[in-house]
């Protein structure tokens, strides 16, 4: 090679987050580009020295490349476990649910025959205080009423007597 060799351009793989594939395919592929890179970066040395820099620019960035990929992984991992976590809450949450929605079911049933009977008494405790009021009220009417009714029957009586008491003393 003795002319000057001209930049080629080189197109970097796109990158693809773990999460948009799955793992085992996202891995063979990443790893084939990886190695397509190396592949080409080696071609890349063999040929004039004037490309180093740009050579030294694609080492750097396949190992950014390959790091960010690392921590892609490793977060998409305690995401999962996060996720799962979650999952068994959820689960966790839903049967307690289920039980609670039984046990409200059972003491619904027992307390049932009750709610007539509490309905009752919760008129009568209601009733109560309106029935002694109203005796409060009519207390003192009946009173008066009892008096005037034994007013009469005394004057009934005292007739009587007399009646009786001259019936005597005409015989």
């Amino acid at each position: 090679m003795a002319g000057k060799l001209e930049p080629r351009e080189v197109k970097l793989p796109e990158v693809v987050e773990d999460g948009e594939r799955s793992e085992g395919r996202g891995q063979t592929e990443s790893s084939e580009k990886t190695e397509d890179l190396l592949e080409m970066v080696k071609k890349l040395q063999k040929a004039e020295g004037s490309l180093e820099p740009q050579i030294e620019d694609l080492i750097n960035r396949i190992h950014e490349l390959q790091q960010a990929k690392e921590k892609s992984s490793e977060e998409l991992g305690e995401a999962q476990a996060l996720w799962e976590a979650l999952r068994r809450d959820l689960d966790s949450l839903n049967g307690e649910k289920v039980h609670l929605e039984e046990v409200l079911s059972r003491k619904q049933g027992i307390y049932q025959p009750f709610h007539p009977h509490c309905q009752r008494k919760a008129e009568e405790a209601q009733r109560l205080p309106m029935e002694e009021q109203l005796e409060d009220l009519i207390g003192p009417h009946k009173d008066l009423w009892e008096f005037h009714m034994l007013k009469r029957r005394l004057a009934w009586e005292i007739r009587a007597l007399q009646s009786s008491k001259e019936q005597l003393l005409f015989e």
